[in-house]
């Protein structure tokens, strides 16, 4: 009984094929497109907004978000706090901005910058909540 042999020639001719192939796939299928940082974007803002409406206030029973939007003197009045307590929330690469219906916390946001943002109704009005990496 004779055994048949493949010549190493042709061994290295398959390879080498395989491999002209794979590299050919990798340029045709491409590469996957970088994940959007929008979706962590916009858990970060309800994430802060969550915080917001469920901490009281220092030395006060209403939720962060409830007194904010109460009235001017009381959005005045934490305005500084607000800016702080925030800050001290969201990681040191993130700026915001909270719109109430008595004005902003926080910094403007440049143009064509994604943001994330989350809108939350109160009894006195909508808070809006946008952050984005600064």
């Amino acid at each position: 009984m004779r055994r048949g042999q493949l010549s190493l020639s042709v061994i290295e001719a398959a390879i080498g094929v395989l491999l002209v192939v794979g590299v050919a796939a990798g340029f045709t299928v491409g590469v996957a497109p970088a994940p959007s940082a929008e979706p962590q974007l916009d858990s970060l803002a309800r994430d802060t907004a969550t915080l917001l409406d469920s901490e009281p206030v220092p030395g006060g029973s209403d939720a962060w978000l409830v007194a904010l939007a109460r009235s001017s003197e009381s959005f005045d009045r934490l305005r500084p706090d607000t800016r702080e307590r925030v800050a001290r929330a969201l990681p040191a690469d993130v700026a915001f901005r909270i719109t109430t219906p008595h004005g902003t916390v926080g910094y403007p946001r440049p143009p064509r910058t994604t943001v994330g943002s989350t809108t939350v109704p109160t009894r006195h009005g909508p808070i809006t909540v946008r952050v984005w990496y600064g």
